[in-house]
């Protein structure tokens, strides 16, 4: 067929922005744990990515660049942490539009996962920053802290996306809404649990 145009800046623009945003299930556990903790060299996969990121970053304009919070930045884990608390104390108002209708998508903004404005946004990043921070004593309980944080995170962004479309999907309706709501409830409770360990071990108080 005929070659096709090569992309332009704007369309990488806007590829970056979007990989950017991606959902959870994208981060690895291994983003998480400290250099030491990583055995075997990057893939030829990452490595690839990698250079496309890169490559990617330089052609991006500055706005989209500069959309993405500052890793280094450590009290957005807390203010990430209260803004959980809160909306798992306001549970029902929170996710229930003026309409009366129920709204999952307000777990996947509380876990960084809608905005770049979000406290927890690209959350992998960050907690590569802040392992440094930890006591190396204490290394293992980061490690499982933050695992169990991205699994966390995972779950309920696949419950909220799943009770968002609930009604529509086959055999679905109300029922399934409320079900899996709930569900990324408790995801919600078990990832606040973990960014509370992890605060701990970074000397970062929370209230």
């Amino acid at each position: 067929g005929p070659e096709q145009p090569p992309p332009t800046e704007a369309m990488l623009a806007i590829t970056l922005a979007l990989v950017a945003i991606r959902p959870a299930d994208t981060l690895g556990a291994s983003a998480f744990r400290p250099a030491g903790a990583i055995s075997g060299s990057m893939s030829r996969r990452a490595a690839v990515c990698t250079s496309v990121g890169l490559g990617l970053s330089q052609l991006a304009p500055r706005a989209v660049l500069a959309a993405a919070q500052d890793p280094n930045d450590l009290t957005r884990l807390a203010v990430g942490y209260k803004n959980i608390q809160d909306l798992l104390a306001n549970w029902d108002k929170a996710t229930t539009t003026k309409e009366g209708a129920r709204d999952a998508d307000v777990v996947r903004k509380a876990l960084g996962l809608r905005s770049t404005s979000d406290p927890l946004f690209q959350l992998d990043k960050l907690l590569q920053k802040a392992v440094s921070k930890t006591d190396p004593d204490r290394i293992e309980e980061w490690v499982q802290a933050t695992e169990s944080l991205n699994t966390h995170v995972n779950n309920a962004n696949e419950f909220a996306y799943t009770s968002a479309f609930g009604e529509y999907n086959p055999g679905g309706g109300k029922d399934q809404v409320e079900k899996y709501l709930e569900m990324a409830r408790q995801e919600l409770i078990g990832a606040s649990k973990d960014l509370k360990t992890i605060l701990a071990l970074l000397d970062i108080p929370t209230d």
